[in-house]
């Protein structure tokens, strides 16, 4: 792995990087920071050297990721992504727990 940690773009110091600011960037350049962000966070956690001189890069990169998804989330389901979270949550706990236990029987036993 090259490791260009330092390839980060530096903002503009008054600039705040939250949900509002990503709402500026089309669905693919959305997709494309969060693609690159959680690159570079998993080329400084997975690299053997200086990972502590580069974790406050990975922190950066991955805050920059997250927003960028829930954004582009936002946009393409229309809902909130906590309320997406949490229905989905739910969708996924009720199957679960809904699910039928069946035990299954050998191939050769049959229930009379």
């Amino acid at each position: 792995m090259s490791t260009n940690y330092n390839s980060t773009v530096a903002l503009p110091v008054h600039t705040v990087v939250d949900e509002a600011y990503m709402e500026r960037f089309s669905n693919d350049q959305l997709a494309y920071k969060a693609w690159t962000g959680t690159d570079l966070v998993q080329e400084i956690l997975f690299d053997e050297e200086g990972v502590q001189e580069c974790l406050q890069d990975a922190k950066f990169e991955a805050a920059h990721a997250a927003m960028a998804l829930r954004v582009l989330v936002r946009r393409l389901t229309g809902m909130d992504p906590n309320v997406l979270r949490k229905a989905v949550d739910q969708i996924r706990l009720e199957a679960l727990v809904l699910e039928p236990v069946t035990e299954q029987l050998p191939a050769w036993e049959t229930l009379q």
